[in-house]
């Protein structure tokens, strides 16, 4: 008897802005891959609704990061275990936190990410990724947090694989689920978009040679990719590559 696949559908696809949410499907079993912010959840409730399933029937997340714009709607969601990387978690939380600092946060963002005068509008960048934390941050939105299960030690369900692509953030999880042709990779942003990272709102690699290799690993597969931050697409890596 052939084993049943995960079916990968996107609820919300990513954009400039937005992070993409991606449902997973099985045996009666419905996963959701990041949740978006919580100006969105009437989109994501939709996107259910389409589909014939209530927020109440989610039974897992699973949150590639712990930045804003994959989790701020993981408490809309009562019944489901949370599956995160409690690194990703400490590391986006304390930044979080040292960015409300009014008068040290430019010193203190330098702690998470230091390369960050290497990059022409480096000032332009940080200012603004302050200004997102400011205005919607929210750590209650992350869920209760006798929900979360920690992929350092806790497996995923059934068939799904964790790929760790920490040059985003510390910890960060790219989820793999094999497929009849060829694995779904949800990238996160390990994978901003296919081609055009500079259009994103987004944050900064906190290493740029591990963000730039973990975008070629994912890149070299044979794969139906789901990036951070754009339409879904698919690869057929170059000959002499599995």
């Amino acid at each position: 008897m052939t084993e049943s696949l995960w079916k990968v559908e996107v609820l919300l696809a990513g954009n400039w802005r937005g992070a993409t949410s991606a449902l997973l499907s099985k045996d009666g079993y419905h996963i959701i891959v990041d949740t978006g912010m919580q100006h969105e959840a009437p989109r994501l409730v939709e996107a259910l609704e389409e589909r014939g399933l209530r927020p109440s029937e989610i039974q897992f997340l699973i949150n590639t990061h712990l930045h804003i714009d994959h989790v701020l709607n993981n408490s809309i969601f009562p019944n489901a275990l949370i599956y995160a990387s409690q690194e990703s978690r400490d590391w986006c939380g304390a930044l979080y936190s040292d960015l409300l600092d009014s008068e040290n946060w430019e010193r203190l963002v330098l702690k998470y990410y230091p390369e960050t005068h290497d990059y022409e509008r480096s000032k332009d960048l940080m200012a603004a990724l302050r200004k997102l934390a400011l205005r919607w941050w929210d750590p209650k939105r992350l869920g209760n947090p006798s929900k979360f299960r920690w992929l350092e030690k806790d497996p995923l369900p059934d068939g799904l694989r964790v790929l760790l692509t920490s040059g985003h953030v510390p910890g960060h999880a790219s989820i793999i689920i094999p497929g009849e042709e060829k694995p779904v990779v949800v990238a996160g942003d390990a994978l901003l978009t296919r081609e055009h990272d500079e259009n994103v709102l987004t944050m900064i690699p906190c290493k740029r040679e591990q963000f730039q290799r973990d975008r070629l690993r994912i890149l070299n597969m044979n794969a139906r990719i789901l990036p951070g931050h754009d339409h879904e697409f698919s690869t057929t890596p170059p000959p002499g590559r599995n």
